[in-house]
């Protein structure tokens, strides 16, 4: 249930923090790497991490509480 969960609110990120996401923390892809396959600058993709890290939270919150 917990990962449908994380499924779910990851799918619902936009594009560009999902990929970051996923490449980060799925594939363990270092900023440098994300950094080219996303064409951004090493910073940009961490702030993009720190949104979509955000945003998960705030998606998960009630599940997260309840367990």
């Amino acid at each position: 249930e917990r990962a449908e969960a994380v499924d779910a609110a990851t799918a619902a990120l936009p594009e560009a923090q999902r990929l970051a996401i996923i490449l980060r923390r799925f594939e363990a892809m270092p900023y440098d790497d994300i950094a080219v396959v996303l064409k951004i600058s090493v910073p940009a993709v961490k702030s993009l991490l720190f949104r979509a890290r955000e945003d998960l939270r705030e998606r998960l919150k009630g599940f997260l509480a309840e367990g």
